[in-house]
């Protein structure tokens, strides 16, 4: 007869891993499973062992019911079987592996816009697939960048349509394990995901794509003018997860954290509107602007000081140099 049992991980220590338990848990449970850091290099990496006697007569590809997972700060764990992702932990701490308890509750759990998509499946029997413990980085990937110059239009609050000229200098983190596993399911390095400055691979591309509606977004709806740019991070990080969701969140698990448009430029165009809007705003302060136009009487508008009066076209500036 068959009975369905439920398998997870159950917290036995929670707090940082030190090094000084290894010997103790070598001396008291099956078997033991860790990884080193992850640092800012690996992605994805599978766990190794710090022991082998368990009761699996030496199959490096089933774990014993009650192993423990060591799992430190700064990364998630994922149980896989057969491929599939049977449970996760994603709170520093010892946990016992159980294939085989009947109430057994996982611990942790991604605090993200899915909440809680981590369901456990039941499995009958004795296992007989292929079952393996990862590590995913949980930490803040820092100094992700590209060489490329994008040219971007911004409807600028102030300054009318501008053109921005700028590179991108990010740093991101994953906050759904199993969504960026699902995608990756092999050890995996930041190289291999971003590829280098010179040559950017697939999130990049979709992020440099997604540019123009991140900043469609600062511009038509947050006010900000172009000049504000750099000082609105966190307003731009916002904005860019919203361009990019579809693509980074829903798809890999992974949002933006920080955001930067380095060495940015306008185009010659867009610096010539700046440099006359700047300019008349000078040339009004100074002479607070006629109400009507000197040439011909037409009355203009108080809004906006004017270089041109719009029905004789004469030029309201020249006016002041005969004074």
């Amino acid at each position: 007869m068959l009975y369905n049992w439920l398998m997870g991980f159950i917290s036995n220590i929670t707090g940082t891993i030190a090094d000084s338990v290894k010997s103790e848990i070598k001396d008291q449970y099956l078997e033991a499973f860790r990884t080193d850091s992850l640092g800012q290099d690996m992605l994805v990496k599978r766990a190794y062992r710090l022991n082998a006697t368990g009761r699996n007569k030496g199959n490096s590809e089933i774990i014993s019911s009650g192993s423990q997972i060591l799992v430190p700060e700064g990364a998630y764990a994922l149980m896989t079987d057969g491929g599939k992702v049977v449970d996760s932990v994603t709170t520093p701490g010892i946990y016992t592996w159980q294939n085989s308890s009947s109430g057994s509750v996982m611990s942790g759990g991604i605090e993200s816009v899915f909440g809680d998509a981590f369901d456990r499946f039941k499995f009958g029997g004795e296992i007989n697939k292929i079952q393996r413990i990862y590590y995913i980085n949980a930490l803040e990937i820092m100094n992700q960048t590209t060489n490329e110059f994008l040219n971007v239009p911004y409807p600028d609050p102030v300054y009318g349509a501008l053109y921005l000229k700028f590179r991108l200098t990010f740093s991101f983190r994953i906050v759904d394990p199993v969504r960026f596993f699902k995608i990756t399911c092999k050890d995996t390095s930041v190289y291999d995901l971003m590829g280098t400055p010179s040559s950017p691979k697939m999130p990049i591309w979709e992020l440099q794509d997604h540019m123009k509606e991140a900043l469609n977004i600062m511009a038509v709806r947050e006010k900000i003018p172009f000049t504000q740019l750099e000082s609105s991070k966190s307003q731009l990080k916002d904005a860019v997860n919203e361009a990019v969701s579809k693509v980074w969140l829903e798809q890999r698990g992974m949002v933006i954290v920080s955001i930067a448009l380095t060495d940015m430029t306008l185009d010659p165009d867009s610096r010539t509107r700046v440099e006359q809007y700047e300019t008349n705003k000078i040339y009004a302060g100074k002479f607070k602007g006629p109400e009507t136009c000197p040439f011909c009487g037409t009355p203009l508008p108080a809004q906006q000081p004017l270089a041109m009066c719009p029905a004789c076209c004469a030029d309201i500036r020249s006016y002041y140099s005969l004074l």
